[in-house]
């Protein structure tokens, strides 16, 4: 029996060459991968280095951006100290009040016109701004005098109301805020701006970390409070 054409003694010469066909590609894209060995490692080993970097450099940013945001709420709430120190010297010489009633006053009477300003400022700049302005109310939406009076009243309470529930809440704020300026006063012994702007800004700190960590839905309520509650 011959042997068929492409045989060399009874084995196929054409399995040889589609396997040579085959292995040369395979080689050559070893020594490829090879050679750029060295140029794959260098971008890992860097990535290896780059990230705790990342990871360093993107926790000093958000410090000082915690910082910041404790300066910007600590300064106001410094510069509201310097009156709320002085009424509550007020409260306890002239009346004999305790030191918590009188922080409690003291609070309360610097948060009242502030609250009262928050409230009513938007208002009137929505109403200076309107179209509205100066055109004649009709006959039939005219508000009469006992309108205007049950409109101030509640404004009045609901504004008192809310005062107070904000004070209530800074009470314990306020409570940290007089252990560390006492701490500081005792241990180091600075000027007293020094400690109270300290002691500001310290419980600033605290309170954005019950804010952002504890909390957070409480800004919302503040707002909600402000000028949506109907008490």
């Amino acid at each position: 029996m011959l042997p068929l054409p492409g045989r060399a003694g009874g084995f196929d010469c054409r399995f040889l060459v589609f396997g040579s066909c085959l292995l040369f590609p395979l080689n050559k894209l070893k020594n490829t991968v090879m050679k750029q060995k060295k140029h794959i490692f260098i971008p890992v080993l860097l990535s290896i280095f780059v990230m705790p970097l990342d990871l360093i450099l993107g926790t000093i940013l958000a410090l000082l951006d915690f910082v910041r945001m404790s300066l910007i709420v600590a300064i106001p709430a410094f510069l509201l100290c310097l009156p709320g120190q002085r009424l509550l010297h007020f409260f306890e010489k002239r009346y004999k009040l305790s030191w918590i009633v009188a922080a409690f006053l003291s609070v309360f009477l610097i948060l009242l016109p502030i609250v009262f300003a928050l409230y009513i400022v938007p208002y009137w700049i929505g109403y200076s701004e309107s179209a509205l302005v100066g055109l004649p109310v009709p006959e039939g939406m005219q508000n009469t005098a006992l309108d205007y009076a049950m409109a101030f009243v509640a404004t009045v309470a609901k504004n008192v109301l809310s005062a107070l529930l904000f004070t209530i809440l800074l009470m314990p704020l306020l409570f940290f805020a007089a252990f560390v300026q006492d701490y500081l006063e005792k241990k180091y012994k600075p000027p007293a701006l020094a400690t109270a702007f300290a002691a500001a800004f310290l419980t600033s700190a605290l309170a954005w970390i019950i804010v952002l960590f504890v909390f957070p839905w409480i800004i919302n309520a503040v707002f909600w409070k402000l000028y949506w509650s109907p008490i």
